[in-house]
């Protein structure tokens, strides 16, 4: 196979949760394309998320295609098709890029090599059908090639919003006619146009313009053959990479700045490789001096042409936004690292990671990115794959809002929306849920969650509908102010119930939860969960909807009420529960919800170190104590128990067997007044493992005895 198609206090506290201790998400590849003809790149049109578009660059008419990738298809009527191209190896067509305002203007550019050699730069624009492009386009730039290698052909716009066009030096071998250190030559560049008008132009601050000697179009020089180069879409830096002669491949660090020379053929990678008749090697004069690559391999294990990538910016693998993937052609190994200082550091080789599952990913020509930033990989041999997570990326990988309160606790939330209260991170089970459809932690992300200031927004897909949370942080007043929007994108009506859960432990002591009456017409019920230990703190949890909602409420211990969202059954309406592990959720059943029609819920959570009014704070123990079972019932191994002694005393707390046999004796002796938390390890008392039944837990004092009935199933 030839090189490159042939050749070579109080003080606010936000922070992002940031995935510092969990292991690296592991990668694979899924194929969404095969069949195709010599795929050359894949791109996506400004803020489209249901098409890709795969560049073939020729088919056996010796014209090259434009075909769109839709609904998991590809669609049988190209997007466009172009006129006879030229046929050698690194020729045909070779780039496309859509204008920023296409979603209005409708306008694309191509770069192909027709059948006189020439580059051309073409502009198109859609038809009436999306899916279609006009056949015929106007020529914004031609340039003569030499040779028929080292095309270059990638282009992309800038966040300057100028087109930016990669050309190689004109082929052959060695870069004979000087051309990549020639100032006055469109070979062996990357030039900059500005094509807003029915032309182009050349933008004023494009280093060699106006009077600087120099092409007015060119923005950096000393190119050999930029194979791929990208933009960040964070930064917006241009990281390229460029093909070497014989011995080195290079990625050239990220940058902004104009008028840098690449070194070419001056230099391979940071080796001389010849003198130059137009830019003296060793000058640091106008243009400038050489910057050398922020990384150079060799051509060791079959490898002897670089394929350039992407600085990874999607939403999917959040641990590895920031990282470059790469590729080489001729070895098919694929590689990522992250700049640092100019310089590629952490490299690692990722092709085992990405063999995908049944299939095997040949000559990469190309990696490419979609709207939402996810990666894909093209492979010459017909195939486009997708870069996923192995497995499902953890809530706790995503960015999270959290904020310290003017009462020194914590309070915030996930992505997509579960509550994050004091003393624990994401409840994710229950969590909050779509009836019949999911828990929000599952669904499917289609932005990237961000943080401002002190409010988080995330972009979720839950099955029918979209959802768009807003969650906001008021430190002062210690409250939790989350917005959700569903909308339908089905073409039918759908049925729209959402819970809404937590579950907080205030320093992971037992809790008491009550549900309280609305404060007024459309508003849920109010939840109030207090320490059962310690009532200093208090959660009042309450919600509103749009329009027609209907409301219900419900507290309960964790177990019990995770039982019941997980099986999508209605909420029970308790109205008080604890002391324990307990859960609060609100519900919100929308019925019946039209197409397009968008419904709301806003739920508050509010921290608070007073009782709500109308919650009665009596903490008197009863006259013969207290004696509750912290554990879900039946329960395995560890029985959590919680007691309260109205005076400090005489304790006796004891295991029965049916028969009144006792098996196990937890506590014996002088106990203090107030709670205390006592286990049982579900052993008797010699040490070995009680079976399966049913036991008696006692506690005797000198008021009286008290028993709860418990099930142990091994």
């Amino acid at each position: 196979m030839n090189r490159r198609l042939a050749t070579h206090g109080i003080a606010l506290l936000l922070f992002l949760h940031a995935p510092q201790t969990f292991a690296e998400t592991p990668l694979t590849t899924v194929r969404v394309a095969s069949g195709l003809s010599l795929p050359l790149f894949v791109t996506a049109s400004p803020g489209d998320t249901t098409r890709l578009f795969i560049v073939e660059q020729r088919e056996g008419d010796a014209k090259g295609r434009i075909k769109i990738l839709k609904n998991g298809s590809v669609l049988p009527i190209p997007f466009l098709i172009t006129s006879t191209l030229a046929t050698g190896n690194e020729q045909g067509l070779l780039g496309l890029a859509f204008a920023p305002d296409y979603a209005t203007s409708g306008r694309f550019y191509v770069n192909y090599t027709d059948s006189t050699w020439a580059t051309r730069i073409v502009r198109f624009t859609v038809s009436g059908n999306p899916d279609v492009a006009n056949p015929t386009g106007q020529i914004i730039l031609s340039i003569p090639q030499p040779y028929n290698n080292h095309n270059g052909g990638w282009m992309g716009f800038g966040p300057d919003g100028y087109l930016y066009v990669a050309q190689g030096d004109g082929g052959s071998g060695g870069d004979p006619e000087d051309r990549a250190q020639a100032i006055d030559s469109l070979l062996g560049k990357v030039l900059r146009l500005d094509v807003s008008g029915s032309s182009y132009t050349s933008p004023p601050t494009n280093p060699f313009f106006g009077a600087t000697p120099g092409r007015d179009e060119i923005w950096a020089f000393g190119l050999r053959n930029p194979w791929r180069p990208s933009f960040d879409r964070e930064t917006g830096d241009l990281v390229i990479a460029d093909v070497g002669q014989s011995a080195f491949e290079e990625v050239n660090a990220p940058t902004k700045a104009a008028g840098v020379n690449y070194g070419w053929r001056c230099f391979e990678g940071n080796t001389p490789f010849s003198s130059s008749n137009s830019t003296p090697c060793t000058s640091c004069s106008q243009p400038g001096c050489t910057v050398f690559p922020a990384y150079v391999y060799d051509h060791m294990l079959g490898r002897c042409s670089i394929t350039g990538g992407y600085v990874y910016r999607g939403c999917a693998i959040p641990d590895l936004r920031g990282t470059y993937f790469f590729a080489d052609y001729c070895g098919k190994q694929i590689y990522t690292g992250h700049f640092q200082g100019g310089i590629l550091a952490d490299f690692r080789e990722r092709t085992a990671d990405l063999a995908p599952s049944g299939s095997t990913i040949g000559n990469i020509t190309s990696f490419g990115e979609d709207a939402k930033g996810e990666l894909y990989i093209v492979d010459q041999q017909g195939q486009v794959f997708k870069v996923v997570p192995k497995a499902q990326v953890l809530e706790p990988d995503m960015p999270a809002l959290r904020a310290r309160t003017a009462l020194g606790d914590t309070l915030g939330s996930t992505s997509p929306g579960n509550a994050l209260t004091p003393g624990i991170a994401a409840f994710a089970d229950p969590g909050s849920r779509i009836r019949g459809v999911g828990y929000l932690k599952n669904a499917i992300l289609r932005d990237c969650t961000g943080i401002a200031g002190n409010c988080l927004t995330a972009k979720a897909t839950m099955g029918a509908f979209t959802v768009d949370l807003q969650a906001c942080v008021d430190s002062a007043a210690a409250t939790l102010t989350r917005r959700f929007v569903f909308t339908n994108t089905s073409g039918s009506a759908q049925p729209l119930a959402y819970l809404d859960v937590i579950a907080p432990q205030l320093r992971q002591d037992p809790n008491s939860a009550m549900t309280q009456q609305p404060a007024g017409g459309g508003h849920s019920a109010v939840l109030v969960q207090a320490d059962a230990f310690a009532p200093d703190r208090w959660i009042v949890h309450s919600g509103t909807g749009s329009a027609g909602v209907a409301y219900s409420a419900d507290v309960d211990t964790a177990s019990q009420l995770n039982a019941r969202v997980a099986a999508d059954q209605p909420l029970a309406g308790g109205t008080s529960a604890g002391p324990a592990a307990v859960a609060m959720s609100l519900g919100f059943d929308f019925g019946t919800v039209a197409p397009a029609v968008p419904e709301t819920v806003t739920v508050v959570t509010h921290l608070q170190n007073m009782a709500p009014s109308g919650v009665p704070v009596d903490e008197s123990t009863p006259a013969r104590g207290g004696l509750q079972v912290l554990s879900r019932i039946p329960f395995s191994s560890d029985l959590r128990l919680s007691l309260a002694l109205r005076r400090t005393g005489p304790v006796a707390l004891d295991v029965f067997d049916p028969s009144g046999r006792r098996v196990r004796t937890l506590r014996r002796g002088t106990m203090p007044a107030g709670p205390s938390l006592v286990s049982w390890d579900g052993r008797l008392e010699g040490g070995r493992l009680a079976p399966s039944g049913i036991y008696f837990i006692q506690l005797r004092t000198e008021d009286g005895a008290l028993r709860k009935r418990v099930v142990l199933v091994r």
